[in-house]
């Protein structure tokens, strides 16, 4: 199997669980992705993502996928890539609970890193909840939409140790 696979299977409350992903997953995940992101990836990069190491975190609820991590290491720093949570499973967790279980199984990072856009207020809130402090700033890091507005790109980590 293509990626790392240093997760065991976690059971969350009521349906949920989280697992680590794989080749198998990335057709529901590339749909999720093209939902969640106005600048989607195509299936041919997540698919190299994962065969140059990205690992990839799934939480399901009987079976559906609910959500997804992706995420990179280098040495001991995390990079996370994308987090996308399906509309039907908003606010019951989801993110949380996938960002919480890379942090948890996050041996020998020293650091975990990730961008956010400014707008993505909830999702700033999740992070500052998760201990992730601001560190910085990208400007106009996101492309332009239709109207010409380019958004800038919050910089957050969480030291580990």
């Amino acid at each position: 199997m293509a990626g790392k696979s240093r997760w065991i299977c976690l059971k969350l409350p009521d349906r949920f669980s989280i697992r680590s992903g794989g080749m198998e997953d990335l057709a529901a995940v590339y749909n999720l992705n093209r939902q969640a992101f106005d600048s989607c990836w195509s299936l041919q990069s997540l698919y190299s993502a994962l065969e140059s190491g990205y690992e990839l975190i799934i939480c399901e609820a009987d079976g559906e996928l609910a959500g997804y991590l992706l995420s990179m290491t280098i040495l001991d720093e995390t990079q996370i890539m994308q987090i996308a949570v399906a509309k039907s499973f908003l606010r019951q967790g989801v993110a949380e609970a996938i960002s919480r279980f890379l942090i948890d199984s996050s041996s020998g990072v020293a650091v975990v890193l990730l961008e956010v856009r400014r707008s993505n207020l909830a999702a700033i809130a999740l992070y500052a909840k998760l201990g992730f402090q601001e560190r910085g700033c990208r400007k106009n890091y996101y492309a332009a939409d239709a109207s010409g507005f380019s958004e800038d790109a919050l910089l957050m980590d969480l030291k580990l140790h």
